[in-house]
């Protein structure tokens, strides 16, 4: 339940961001805690939650660097019926992967090339589970 509303949450914040911002902490948050737990680096989720600072260093205020930290710990340990549909979209994301993971001195992927983390090229699926 908890997880969900944090879902919710992150959703209203980023319907009233401009598309060519910087990602919100929460969504990004939970982008760097899937590519720990999807294993698309060699970042484990206990190195991400320990060094996320680093690796968007400057770009956030303290305040959201400190909310930013529960969505890394939510990424890192979400598990949902579509999990491998939601790893397999955030592992296809390499250039935002790599922008990451770089700073960490984390394996990159393809050529190396990092991007802008914006709202607009950060892809995050909607997790889901089954009540029945």
């Amino acid at each position: 339940m908890r997880f969900a509303l944090c879902l919710s949450a992150a959703f209203f914040v980023t319907a009233c961001t401009a598309p060519d911002q910087p990602a919100s902490p929460e969504r990004l948050g939970r982008f760097m805690g899937l590519v720990a737990q999807c294993g698309c680096s060699d970042v484990t989720p206990n190195r991400m939650l320990a060094e996320y600072g680093r690796a968007v260093a400057g770009r956030y205020s303290e305040a959201e660097l400190r909310r930013m930290k529960g969505f890394v710990e939510l990424g890192a340990t979400e598990r949902f019926n579509n999990q491998i549909p939601i790893c397999a979209e955030i592992c296809s994301q390499t250039c935002q992967v790599n922008a990451v993971v770089k700073p960490l001195g984390g394996k990159v992927r393809g050529n190396g090339a990092t991007c802008p983390l914006t709202e607009r090229d950060l892809n995050l699926t909607t997790g889901w589970t089954d009540t029945e």
